[in-house]
């Protein structure tokens, strides 16, 4: 397998894994989990675009990118929905703690998934 297939193969994961990210962010309790969710799902997206080679209009990334971001648009109407009706904090300690382990725990993987994606694209520049 070519370095490039595989870069390419990872950075659609990871789109596609932002995109059902953000499109679960509406679902979140507060609107602190929400914001920080799409925040996450979004600089997923960004990385790939910064990091993958979309080889032209001829390439199934391409395709896949712009499905992707079909998803993020979704999302954005979802959580403009869901916002108004949310608390900006959770009621309870033991919900806040929760919510911190899991908001810590999706920028540990965003970060592992970026070294991922660099490391990679560090090899083949």
């Amino acid at each position: 397998m070519s370095p490039e297939l595989f870069s390419q193969i990872a950075s659609a994961m990871v789109v596609a894994w932002g995109s059902f990210a953000a499109i679960r962010a509406s679902r979140s309790t507060t609107r602190c989990a929400l914001l920080s969710n799409l925040l996450v799902a979004f600089a997923m997206m960004l990385l790939v675009r910064l990091i993958a080679d979309f080889g032209g209009w001829s390439s199934w990334f391409i395709y896949v990118w712009v499905l992707c971001g079909g998803g993020y648009v979704i999302a954005v109407y979802l959580a403009a929905a869901a916002l108004p009706n949310l608390p900006w904090r959770a009621e309870t300690a033991k919900t806040r703690r929760s919510e911190m382990t899991n908001l810590s725990v999706s920028s540990v993987l965003t970060f592992a998934v970026s070294g991922a994606l660099v490391i990679p694209g560090l090899l083949l520049g």
